[in-house]
């Protein structure tokens, strides 16, 4: 068994490199556990046993730590440690009560109330209130400022949309403080996922006053105050962050590990050599021969991705404007071989809601309540005669465009194997840079795309609600009245059983019966963690959480 090594406080004063990880195992005691250890030169707590730490690795920082602002994965990560949302849901989709201690739906589905807790407080002492969570939302609906990805999440609230575009005002904005630990909530129409939405960075708590738009405040240990388990204590940008254990936090007496290093390694085999010679105790997003490699070992952990890779057909270009032709490209395709090139933490999928999203119904998964289309390769030859192309007669050539990077040029080779086997049709490959890519996607201007998402939260919406006409991310031009009608009949809708029926009929439209998009693969995480790290729990996207996590020989 890996042990965790123990951490010289001085050591923390200096910016963290790999090599630096690699000094710190001499430093402190002798021993190199850092639980039944009363020497205290490590720095730990004036109980006597050693300061409990862990190293974690992760790529760079995309985007910035401000809810408000442009918050991605890295937000998430962060997050997950130092800020609570007013509630949020755990593995089994059971509700965990955060930042709030209670909330209310009205009868019309329009009023959710909040109820904070009144002992919940910031890191420096201070009061977590109602106007904290508005802070962040008046932030994010500043379109002049905020530069975050979710403000269009916020439009579910009365106001928050006219006041985003400039023809409302940020004091109609139906967020609302009704006193320091009540926040009330006027949604414009009845959402049946709102409680799913408050996962998003949108909906998170920023100190008033102190967390401004257009300042790096959260790089700053002083002002990036936190509602958590975990403060921030050192910020070095591209190198390290840390933090430790949060005083006031409002449950800090069951929060065992005192420090974690999230240390910036953008190359993979980096990461995996620095988890093998000690320096890292929890690596992530590893390739998949890890997964042979540790096949038996107690290091080994999976995180079934909450995600779908799928073909986007241009429903606007000929002859993929034919369900025949889109039809016939999806049967062509053995999702199993496709899979297998790209590795073994890669399988198939038949749906575009992912495999592993919990059904909201509760228990299970939304994937497995309904059966799905099949790979059929005679059939899909007899749908593209159907369609006027016999044995792909007189099919025009068309391009695939796919992000520049290994596994994509896999994906995209296989598939362009298979239809010139299957259908005997062209595929050009076209292999673009990220931010190439993302404009023509955006822009429409492809023919087949390589299309992914992953789950912002765990709602099957997440996912269906990017198809609907008036959507701004219906990047292929999809507009179908059926669709959209089921779309708008689950918003409406008076249980969840009663939603799911619509949103599985949504999802039959979309996919079994107009091929408008074309669902390909889904995949699972590899990482290791030193199993000396014990009681890991997980939210409900199988994310890890070190909130309550410990440390043993």
């Amino acid at each position: 068994m890996r042990k965790i090594k123990e951490l010289s406080k001085k050591l923390f004063a200096i910016g963290l490199s790999t090599v630096m990880l690699t000094s710190m195992a001499g430093c402190g005691s002798s021993s190199s556990s850092t639980q039944g250890n009363t020497d205290t030169s490590s720095g730990g707590a004036g109980s006597g046993s050693a300061e409990k730490v862990i190293v974690t690795a992760d790529g760079e920082l995309d985007g910035s730590l401000d809810p408000a602002g442009f918050a991605l994965q890295s937000w998430n990560g962060f997050a997950r440690l130092c800020s609570l949302p007013l509630i949020s849901y755990d593995e089994n989709g059971n509700v965990l009560y955060e930042a709030a201690e209670s909330y209310e739906i009205s009868d019309d589905q329009l009023t959710y109330t909040f109820h904070l807790r009144e002992e919940a407080k910031w890191s420096d002492g201070s009061a977590v209130t109602a106007a904290d969570f508005l802070n962040t939302i008046h932030r994010a609906l500043d379109s002049e400022t905020s530069g975050s990805v979710y403000a269009d999440q916020l439009f579910v609230i009365e106001g928050a949309q006219e006041a985003y575009e400039g023809t409302g005002s940020m004091d109609a904005v139906q967020a609302i403080a009704e006193d320091d630990y009540t926040l009330v909530f006027h949604l414009a129409k009845p959402c049946a996922y709102f409680t799913k939405l408050l996962a998003l960075p949108v909906y998170y708590p920023s100190k008033t006053g102190v967390a401004v738009s257009g300042t790096d405040w959260y790089k700053d240990p002083e002002t990036c105050l936190c509602n958590g388990p975990y403060m921030l204590t050192e910020f070095v940008q591209d190198q390290y962050y840390t933090v430790e254990k949060n005083p006031y936090y409002f449950d800090a007496d069951n929060v065992k590990i005192d420090k974690i290093i999230n240390q910036t390694i953008t190359d993979t085999q980096s990461v995996i050599a620095a988890y093998t010679s000690g320096e890292v105790d929890v690596a992530s997003g590893l390739p998949d021969y890890i997964e042979t490699q540790y096949a038996d070992s107690d290091e080994l952990y999976i995180w079934s991705m909450i995600t779908t890779t799928a073909v986007m057909p241009n429903v606007n270009v000929e002859p993929l404007d034919n369900e025949l032709v889109r039809e016939a490209i999806a049967l062509a395709l053995d999702r199993s071989s496709i899979c297998a090139s790209m590795g073994t933490n890669y399988e198939p999928t038949y749906a575009w809601v992912p495999k592993y999203m919990t059904s909201n119904k509760g228990g299970g998964y939304f994937y497995d309540e309904v059966s799905h289309f099949s790979e059929n390769a005679e059939r899909a030859k007899e749908l593209l005669a159907e369609a006027g192309y016999p044995e792909g007669e007189g099919f025009p050539t068309l391009t695939y465009t796919y992000p520049s990077n290994d596994k994509d040029a896999i994906l995209a080779q296989a598939i362009q194997a298979q239809l010139k086997s299957v259908l005997n049709i062209d595929i050009q490959l076209e292999a673009q840079e990220t931010e190439v890519y993302n404009t023509t996607k955006r822009e429409g201007t492809f023919e087949l795309l390589r299309y992914n998402w992953t789950a912002d939260f765990t709602d099957p919406i997440n996912y269906l609600a990017l198809f609907t006409s008036d959507s701004a991310l219906n990047f292929n031009g999809v507009s179908d009245e059926a669709y959209d009608e089921a779309i708008a009949n689950s918003n409406n809708a008076a249980t969840q059983e009663e939603r799911n029926t619509y949103l599985h009929e949504a999802e039959s439209i979309l996919v079994d019966e107009n091929f408008y998009i074309i669902p390909v693969s889904t995949m699972h995480y590899v990482g290791l963690r030193n199993p000396a790290i014990t009681g890991v729990t997980y939210n409900d996207k199988g994310e890890s959480n070190y909130r309550f996590a410990d440390l043993t020989e």
